[in-house]
């Protein structure tokens, strides 16, 4: 049995307004293992990139983390000083951001960059660090790595720009990587190949992963663990062959039914009616009714709770209170 590397209990970032409280994560718990990929999936606007910057203690004003605890190795992130939280991130828990074209300086360097920050987190001298960046380059794949070391980031691809950004997430050789959307501005056949490279660095170092996506194909490939969120809320997790096979939250359904599948021909996809709701208006019920096929009564009174309903697979739906999704 692995042993838990990461456990995120009962965490609420709120953010707010003159009037309005934004409750962008609502009570969120999950934990990620030693050597686990964890995805995050849901629409935009679910709290899944709130999530991961609460994690890396990069949640600014008007935001803030008003309750729960973020363990890292039984050590609470949330009561560290600001100088031992700086040490911690970069170092063993590192992030991909989501633009990686916005994400270096454009006028430095490639090499000055990376080098720079292996100079912070590492006990070297430039020319060691020079020598280490260099094999960051290759390791992520980008050929030419003594031509790239010297090119501005505008003289890259968008492909080349996430490499570059996943090799200095992993310089040094963080024990979790938190990938926020790395894949979404690139085409497919790039976004294979970085998927590819992350299984493989995940497989070499043990690193876990936390990856944040909208994409289900992106989910089945990479995940051994899927959290469901929506509207700040987690409403379904299980291991990824579970949930796909056993989807059990309408929410979930929804997804799953809305995403075109090869080599299965519909005349139509079925997305999911409305939009995730303002997270400023939430009342006690679940956030999900007015989209609900299955909506009850008491889904517009009240929100249900996380329930356990066989081996690791949880569900927060009152359709599961009794176990029959067709009552």
């Amino acid at each position: 049995m692995k042993e838990d590397l990461l456990n995120v209990n009962n965490l609420k970032t709120y953010f707010y307004g003159d009037n309005e409280v934004t409750k962008a994560v609502d009570d969120v718990s999950f934990s990620i293992k030693k050597g686990e990929t964890v995805c995050i999936v849901g629409e935009s606007g679910c709290g899944k990139s709130v999530t991961s910057l609460s994690i890396m203690g990069l949640i600014n004003d008007p935001g803030r983390i008003v309750a729960g605890e973020i363990l890292y190795n039984e050590t609470d992130l949330l009561k560290l000083s600001k100088n031992d939280f700086q040490n911690l991130r970069g170092k063993e828990i590192s992030m991909i951001f989501q633009e990686p074209m916005t994400s270096l300086n454009p006028v430095f360097t490639i090499g000055s960059q990376l080098i720079e920050i292996l100079l912070e987190h590492e006990l070297i001298n430039k020319k060691e660090a020079y020598k280490k960046a260099i094999e960051l380059i290759n390791t992520v794949g980008i050929p030419r790595a003594e031509d790239i070391i010297k090119a501005y980031p505008h003289q890259l691809s968008g492909g080349m720009i996430q490499r570059i950004m996943i090799a200095i997430a992993l310089s040094s050789n963080p024990k979790l990587l938190i990938a926020d959307e790395p894949t979404t501005a690139l085409d497919v056949t790039i976004q294979a190949q970085i998927l590819d490279l992350l299984q493989k660095l995940k497989l070499e170092l043990n690193t876990s992963i936390l990856f944040i996506t909208h994409d289900l194909g992106v989910v089945a490939e990479i995940a051994d663990y899927v959290i469901v969120m929506y509207a700040g809320k987690i409403v379904e997790e299980a291991p990824v062959v579970e949930l796909f096979k056993n989807p059990m939250h309408p929410y979930t359904k929804g997804l799953l039914n809305s995403r075109p599948i090869i080599g299965q021909h519909n005349d139509r996809l079925y997305p999911i009616k409305g939009s995730v709701p303002d997270l400023s208006k939430l009342n006690e019920s679940c956030y999900f009714n007015e989209r609900c096929e299955y909506c009850k009564d008491i889904c517009r009174k009240k929100s249900p709770n996380v329930t356990l309903n066989h081996g690791n697979h949880k569900t927060a739906c009152w359709l599961y209170e009794k176990g029959d999704i067709n009552e």
